[in-house]
């Protein structure tokens, strides 16, 4: 917390919109640590990954000793892999150590001694057109089995390999499947178990349960093939029980693998997904011991936590992942209403605390905690978190407040009810915020996940009227300060929302596509044939295309815009956001265009996000008026 003496100078009368505060856009992005990753060791000891954004936006193993955190991984590297663009679960511990992928050369490195201060480091791998992902030791072969992503000069070849610790060869374990993941051992034989799928698809709506038997190859497709499921996150017990999630009742829900009967049962079932949308790979989020199953609930008002059958007290902690069970310990990663991320550990007595993280940026006078919030009825039906505008210098009253609309990118993705300071920063200045999940985010089963498919560009702007209509009628938001933002897919519907709706006074569109057409020309392996399923086939449906591309309806957006875009952005390409800009202003609209040089699809260099904020906020400012 900053000195009551540092904290800047305010006018207790200051309109919504203006409200004066001590978290700067600085304190915003230098709180924002990320953790990730999270392994034990052979000795049960936890490490995890943190993004730091005051070192560049390095990723860093780190570990916890007496109370201090210590880093494992040395400044010339960073732990993380670009494989399918999102990377993932990137390194894995050996005997001799630790195996990780280095963010700069995308090759597997092996560091011993990690106790040491000054660890040695050596480069396993030299394939310099490939990226690797999900290490895992397998120790009786004395080699790494990880996911290979070859790139070459015509296509993308995504395969299974063998990595010799101790010459570094890569041999083939398996290819064929357009995208691999998961690839996890059983501790009793030499079976390797993992989750594939093809194109059209993505993970979130086919894939298959494949598993492999490492002494001839040989391989058999336990689930998924016949019918149209998510599978994901296979897990083998010490036992060698093998478990999968899965969503073939509506909920990724968890399931045993029945070996006798080849068939997968339910093991934890409830209306209630159990994982997240698995745009990363290796990602956890139950755990299994000789003692049960660890694992999550994801709720809209809440995610709940359960350590070998019991519901852990949570405290204002939300939402939980990275979950890893060792010497009867729960280790996560948890998101709080109130608190910065933690990685915390429960004991066998449901006790938690914190080792890492968790610190309190705000006050609880100053933080705005969310309320969930449901919007209409039916299959019409939509979801949202509303941040009310809070500042513990300005007396609460029951006037409407500015309004900023959040879209999450994705789209299939979801927010959680969780501090994030990149909200906290518009309600500590006197707006409300509406986080919203639109119909096609996850976490609220597969038949509202699949929502979007063909309706992408309507569906979810039919929710946004419904939400900021429902908000403005409440008298919750003034409808002459009504804000729209979005990143990526967000920034799409965020420009066909004040293309289609009569609703905004501005808007934000952060590297948003503006035309889907020519991003199916563009995109990477991964989401190649994403915008198949949300528009449809772009040569068939070559006029939905355009009905829904914003660039070609500049015309009807009479609010004025603010663009951020990444100049070395390989997803949407900067070409894209000039031509709206250049269409708006041809239409006389206001319209401000921000490029940086050295950002890609996402922002993750501190100056450049700490310069987005202000700027939207100052662009924002500018067309809020003096109440009549």
């Amino acid at each position: 917390m900053l000195k009551a003496d540092s904290i800047p100078k305010f006018n207790e009368k200051a309109r919504p919109g203006f409200w004066s505060t001590e978290l700067s856009e600085q304190k915003v992005v230098s709180g924002n640590v990320e953790y990730s990753q999270l392994r034990c060791s052979f000795d049960g000891v936890p490490y995890w990954v943190e993004l730091r954004p005051d070192d560049h936006s390095r990723c860093v193993l780190c570990y916890e000793k007496e109370g201090a955190i210590v880093d494992v991984t040395p400044t010339e590297y960073s732990v993380r892999s670009k494989v399918h663009e999102y990377g993932g679960q990137s390194w894995c511990f050996v005997d001799e150590g630790l195996i990780f992928v280095n963010e700069y050369d995308q090759q597997l490195y092996l560091q011993k001694n990690l106790s040491d201060s000054l660890p040695s480091c050596q480069q396993i791998t030299a394939e310099i057109n490939s990226r690797f992902i999900e290490p895992v030791w397998d120790q009786p072969n004395r080699q790494i089995i990880a996911i290979e992503e070859q790139h070459n000069s015509d296509n993308v070849i995504n395969r299974l390999v063998a990595i010799s610790l101790t010459t570094g060869k890569v041999k083939l374990l398996h290819e064929g499947y357009s995208f691999y993941s998961y690839p996890t051992l059983n501790p009793q034989n030499n079976e390797l178990a993992f989750i594939a799928w093809n194109h059209p698809f993505q993970p979130w709506i086919s894939t298959e349960l494949v598993s492999l038997q490492l002494k001839d190859l040989a391989v058999s497709v336990i689930a998924g093939r016949a019918s149209k499921e998510a599978l994901s996150q296979p897990l083998y017990c010490p036992d060698g029980q093998l478990y999968v999630v899965s969503d073939r009742d509506g909920w990724w829900n968890i399931y045993r693998y029945d070996a006798l009967n080849g068939a997968l049962e339910p093991h934890l079932s409830s209306p209630q997904d159990m994982i997240s949308a698995p745009w990363q790979s290796g990602l956890r989020h139950y755990a299994c011991t000789d003692s049960g199953i660890s694992h999550l609930l994801i709720a809209h008002e809440g995610s709940e936590l359960y350590h070998q059958g019991c519901r852990v007290k949570k405290d204002t902690m939300s939402y939980f992942h990275s979950l890893q069970v060792s010497n009867g310990k729960l280790y996560a990663i948890a998101s709080s209403l109130d608190r910065l991320d933690a990685v915390i550990e429960v004991n066998e007595s449901l006790q938690f605390r914190r080792l890492t993280g968790g610190g309190a940026p705000l006050d609880k006078t100053d933080c705005s905690e969310p309320k969930a919030r449901v919007f209409g009825s039916g299959k019409d039906r939509c979801y949202g978190y509303l941040y009310p505008a809070k500042n513990h210098r300005y007396s609460e009253s029951e006037e409407s407040k500015p309004l900023v609309v959040f879209l999450h990118g994705g789209p299939t993705a979801a927010s959680y009810p969780v501090l994030n300071l990149k909200l906290q920063y518009w309600t500590q200045r006197g707006f409300s915020v509406l986080d919203l999940n639109y119909r096609g985010s996850s976490n609220y089963g597969r038949s509202y996940r699949l929502a979007l498919e063909h309706a992408w560009g309507d569906i979810e702007v039919n929710d946004i009227s419904l939400a900021v209509t429902s908000l403005i009628n409440e008298g919750v938001a003034d409808p002459s300060a009504v804000f729209i933002r979005g990143n990526s897919s967000g920034g799409y519907s965020a420009l066909n929302a004040l293309c289609q709706l009569d609703l905004f006074t501005a808007g934000a569109s952060l590297y948003g596509v503006t035309d889907p057409a020519v991003l199916n020309d563009c995109t990477h392996k991964f989401e190649s044939h994403y915008l198949g399923w949300l528009i449809g086939d772009p040569i068939v449906d070559a006029e939905r295309y355009r009905s829904l591309s914003p660039i070609y309806h500049a015309a009807d957006i009479g609010s004025p815009v603010i663009f951020f875009q990444g100049e070395k952005d390989k997803v949407v390409l900067p070409e894209q956001t000039r031509a709206m800009v250049a269409e708006l202003k041809g239409k006389g609209v206001d319209v401000e265009a921000h490029y940086f040089s050295d950002e890609g699809h996402g922002f993750r260099q501190k100056e450049n996000v700490v310069c987005v904020l202000a700027e939207e906020l100052s662009f924002y400012r500018k067309y809020l008026f003096e109440p009549q």
